[in-house]
């Protein structure tokens, strides 16, 4: 212990250097403790758990440094060979590790050596859990780990036949114990599954259920993504679990976490798109057999596909606990994508027949009281996130064959809406009806081609109970309207546009319109970012007013088609940038991505008779470096033909702030 004196009393001037002299000293020797504090607390022992883990964790990323004075406590006198075969040795070990978490089991200490066991963890499956024992030496204060895994072998550690004896006793611990807590760690996983199964679906109920309600359940699982439900109802309840219990928990663990994205066969239980109905079961004490068809608007993965029905028959069989299990069939226990049997058209031909019936029974037709009415709930069904809406319009004609084709069919208009890579939407253009028939063109609009004229036609009928819409309707009630379908094709070609995009303005300007606040503003650009995320045509052409010119709307649907496919790649890096206010306009800009990709658009927007607008025509963007510049002169140079001049100069000084705030704000772009 440090103690510290006043100094004796001199004169005052000695009195006054000598006190100087000794606060010095106090604050020399204070702050020589609070170094040898701090320096006490850095040099404190590492924790030989946390060691063993920040190693694991190096091995898995397999970002390990072997050389001495690097991550282990390698000798330098370990050869090169040994070395190549240490680090094989831990490459495996990575492929081991996985994604999997990992915990400390136990710690064994002796002295400035260590024996760490670690539990990766596996959820589920047993077969995954593992438990790794790491070997650490001390060197200072510090713990340092063995470079071959559960050994001291190549650490430097000497060849005292005392400590070696130690050593052989270390590493004999962590192999016992490592195969000791293995078994542990299995056991205690099994049982946590059964608990949380348990917790979903007593053994009692599973034991009680008829098959047909076993596969309901399950497919209900698939489809709600309920993991725990699903592995309960293929065997998980088992006292002793099937043989292919891991293939089992992998794949269908596989394909819950996938969801409507797994891979075929597992598809057609997950996607909600999918429509599913048992059409066959056999039962009886032992064992059953539960045949689906179903019917994927995507269909097979093959070089055209198409949507057709198609069936899966699962085997049930009671285990000697007397509870009903699922066994997959082998297709979905492959890793391959569409790895299905086809059915046979022939011998399987009356249970695909049995699809149109049986998914009837379940799902009630709905009609109509007229003509229109049936073609508007065509258009909501035709946006259903599903077909259940577009079926339950339909008629399906009395022999099954042609039912079954009917429901293709219904599937074949669905999915054209929905092509991979566009975004597509269905607007009603015209409607015919005569007597008990009728028939209305749709215009088919995509982002890939917005400015397309791309009509469809589809078929009603009046039926004792109201108006159906007709998937595949004959060739007599074609035509009936072929004669108004050509016409109305004609007519359509050019003048879909206006009625896609009625607001047009004004030319010139009403001089009393107001623009827009900035209240309004906001509130226009945030449905319409809510509307180009979500490709959603309808909500955005309903935000949109075009000028008065003959290539506006074609230019304005362009600009959707290309702003709804930025926006989604862009996601939710899509955000309002600035708020400019005018007098006879005002302006909105938004940024599009992040980084030096970003796009930095400029919408003006005006005041309507249906309140404010957005003009998607200016096609007005903003750049750090100015690579838009010429563009944008082109933009108002056509502008300059249809705005008043007022107008058009206070959109070019909103453009002009835009420019200097993206400028100052935004990194410079390779554009």
């Amino acid at each position: 212990m440090t103690h510290l004196t006043a100094p004796p009393r001199k004169s005052f001037n000695s009195s006054l250097l000598s006190a100087a002299r000794w606060v010095m000293d106090l604050a020399v020797k204070i702050f020589s403790i609070l170094l040898a504090a701090t320096l006490s607390a850095t040099a404190a022992p590492s924790d030989p758990g946390r060691v063993a883990l920040d190693f694991l964790e190096k091995v898995r990323v397999r970002n390990l440094n072997l050389e001495p004075g690097g991550d282990t406590a390698i000798s330098p006198q370990t050869a090169d060979e040994k070395k190549a075969s240490i680090a094989r040795r831990l490459d495996r070990m990575a492929s081991d590790l996985g994604n999997a978490p990992l915990e400390v089991a136990a710690v064994k200490l002796d002295e400035n050596y260590a024996g760490v066991l670690v539990r990766k963890l596996g959820g589920f499956d047993p077969s995954r859990l593992q438990v790794f024992a790491v070997a650490l030496v001390k060197r200072g204060a510090d713990w340092t780990v063995a470079p071959v895994p559960a050994s001291f072998e190549n650490a430097g550690a000497g060849y005292a036949i005392l400590l070696r004896k130690r050593l052989k006793s270390l590493e004999d611990w962590m192999l016992r114990e490592q195969v000791r807590d293995l078994q542990s760690l299995r056991s205690r996983s099994l049982a946590e599954l059964r608990g949380k199964i348990s917790s979903k679906i007593s053994p009692d109920s599973l034991r009680q259920m008829s098959a047909l309600e076993v596969v309901e359940k399950f497919v209900a699982a698939c489809e709600q993504g309920d993991l725990t439900l699903a592995l309960g109802l293929t065997g998980g309840l088992a006292a002793a679990l099937p043989a292919d219990w891991p293939l089992r928990l992998k794949s269908i663990e596989r394909a819950i976490s996938a969801g409507p994205a797994a891979k075929r066969p597992w598809r057609v239980f997950t996607a909600p798109e999918v429509l599913r109905v048992v059409v066959q079961q056999e039962e009886d004490l032992r064992s059953a057999t539960v045949s689906i068809g179903h019917l994927d608007p995507a269909g097979p993965r093959n070089e055209a596909p198409s949507p057709r029905i198609e069936l899966v028959h699962l085997e049930l069989s009671k285990n000697s606990d007397g509870l009903w299990q699922i066994n997959p069939p082998p297709a979905f226990l492959q890793d391959v994508d569409d790895a299905m049997e086809e059915a046979d058209e022939l011998m399987d031909a009356d249970l695909l027949n049995a699809f149109p019936a049986n998914y009837r029974a379940s799902h009630p037709t709905t009609a109509h009281t007229t003509a229109e009415l049936a073609q508007q709930a065509l258009l909501e069904a035709l946006r259903s996130p599903n077909l259940h809406a577009l079926l339950a319009l339909c008629r399906f004609p009395e022999t099954p064959e042609s039912a079954r084709k009917a429901c293709i069919q219904a599937a074949e208009v669905w999915k054209k809406l929905r092509e991979p890579g566009s975004i597509r939407h269905a607007f009603p253009l015209a409607l015919q009806a005569e007597d008990a028939a009728a028939c209305s063109i749709f215009q088919s609009l995509s982002t890939r081609d917005p400015d397309r004229f791309d009509p469809q036609i589809f078929n009603f009928e009046k039926s004792e109970d109201g108006w159906h819409w007709v998937p595949k309707p004959s060739a007599s009630a074609k035509a009936k309207f072929q004669a108004w379908t050509e016409a109305e094709s004609i007519r359509g070609s050019k003048q879909w546009q206006t009625v896609l995009i009625p607001n047009a303005l004004a030319v010139p300007l009403a001089p009393t319109a107001a623009a827009p606040t900035p209240e309004q503003a906001r509130e226009l650009a945030e449905g319409w970012i809510s509307a180009t995320r979500n490709g959603d045509f309808p909500l955005a052409l309903g935000l949109t007013a075009v000028l008065d010119t003959p290539t506006s709307r074609s230019s304005a649907l362009r600009n959707l088609g290309y702003e709804i496919q930025a926006a989604r790649r862009a996601g939710s890096n899509v955000e309002i940038t600035g708020i400019y206010p005018g007098k006879s306009c005002s302006a909105v800009a938004i940024k599009i991505g992040s980084g030096s990709k970003a796009l930095h658009p400029l919408y003006p927007l005006v005041a309507t008779d249906k309140g404010p607008r957005l003009l998607i025509e200016a096609d007005l963007f903003a750049s750090p470096n100015r690579s838009r510049e010429y563009l944008n002169k082109t933009t108002f140079a056509r502008l300059e033909k249809s705005l008043p001049a007022a107008t058009l100069a206070e959109l070019k000084d909103l453009m002009a702030q835009h420019q200097a705030l993206t400028e100052k704000t935004s990194p410079k772009s390779a554009d």
